[in-house]
């Protein structure tokens, strides 16, 4: 009998259980939580869409995403028409209308957006056009988007200069030239709002000389601002168009043309 359980006990097999690894993202928020150069960014960025987001009462705004500081640039009286979608119920923050949902498929109703803010987001996705996708959805017409992203050929030496070691976190960084590729593709009406995050440089806010540009586009953090248009097509009219009642050129016979001399 005795044998019969060892005999058992040796053939059991057990299953191997995968702890799935944490997105990202969730990486990149540790890191943006507790590093110097990451609360320096944060700061900045709070700092940015407090003074561009424009807010008005009875706008609803959206945020796909939490940064951890969303009560530093919303303030407390527009805090009711805001709500946070987040993929992890120990990520919210308090006093913030949150709603547990994937990323890339958002629980919001088409049109129902007036102001959309995805930071840090579509860098850590597979499929970043469905991001954009899902925010052309839940737009209004008229209503404005701001993303915020890593440029990808400046943010790998800032990181390991500041920090002396390759970013912690995985990424497939997106270019501020082919995010606005896809929102044009998508009718929205793109500007680069701002970069920063270069060290004791300022924040350039809506760049506009050559030169601005040129340095913004070197910087470790881009921010790009969209408003969704919509367009109404309308189908091109013949500029002629037969009547019955007129007469057609084939009908008419050429003119008679008589000698002078006679």
């Amino acid at each position: 009998m005795s044998h019969c359980i060892n005999k058992s006990r040796n053939t059991m097999k057990y299953k191997q259980i995968r702890i799935p690894s944490p997105h990202p993202r969730h990486q990149f928020m540790e890191w943006y939580d507790s590093t110097s150069f990451g609360q320096t960014l944060r700061d900045s960025e709070s700092s940015y869409l407090l003074n561009t987001l424009n807010h008005t009462y009875y706008q609803r705004i959206l945020q796909v995403g939490r940064l951890g500081t969303e009560t530093d640039y919303i303030p407390e009286e527009f805090l009711r028409n805001f709500c946070l979608i987040v993929d992890e119920e120990n990520e919210h923050p308090s006093m913030v209308n949150t709603v547990i949902a994937k990323t890339d498929e958002w629980p919001i109703a088409c049109e129902s957006v007036d102001t959309l803010i995805i930071p840090h987001l579509i860098e850590f996705e597979a499929e970043p056009q469905r991001i954009l996708n899902e925010a052309e959805r839940v737009l209004k017409p008229e209503g404005r988007l701001y993303v915020l992203g890593f440029n990808p050929w400046s943010i790998s030496r800032l990181l390991h200069f500041r920090q002396k070691s390759p970013s912690p976190w995985k990424q497939n960084f997106v270019s501020r030239s082919q995010v606005a590729d896809w929102l044009h593709l998508l009718k929205f009406e793109t500007e680069f709002s701002a970069g920063f995050g270069l060290p004791f440089f300022p924040a350039l806010i809506e760049p506009q000389s050559t030169w601005q540009r040129s340095i913004a586009s070197l910087t470790p953090v881009y921010s790009i601002k969209a408003i969704k248009r919509t367009w109404t097509f309308i189908p091109m009219q013949q500029s002629w168009v037969a009547s019955p009642g007129l007469v057609t050129g084939q009908a008419m016979s050429p003119p008679i043309m008589h000698n002078a001399n006679e």
